[in-house]
């Protein structure tokens, strides 16, 4: 469901008030923990492939010169 933020069908005082009293910034500091969950997911994922293609590679490079 998309709503549709028009500040401009209201007055003023009420779009105040609803910004205001709102949930706070804990659902923002919420999503950023996951988001630096995330990324702390990615890097450990990342470094896990760097290890395991330097790993093929230096020994793909061994195993072909001894067959050729």
């Amino acid at each position: 469901m998309t709503v549709a933020m028009d500040f401009g069908a209201l007055p003023p005082e009420i779009n105040s008030t609803r910004m205001y009293s709102g949930p706070g910034s804990a659902p923002m500091l919420a999503a950023a923990g996951s988001w630096n969950v995330l990324a702390a997911e990615l890097r450990s994922t990342a470094a896990d492939y760097s290890s395991a293609i330097s790993a093929l590679t230096s020994k793909g490079g061994a195993v072909q010169r001894r067959y050729r």
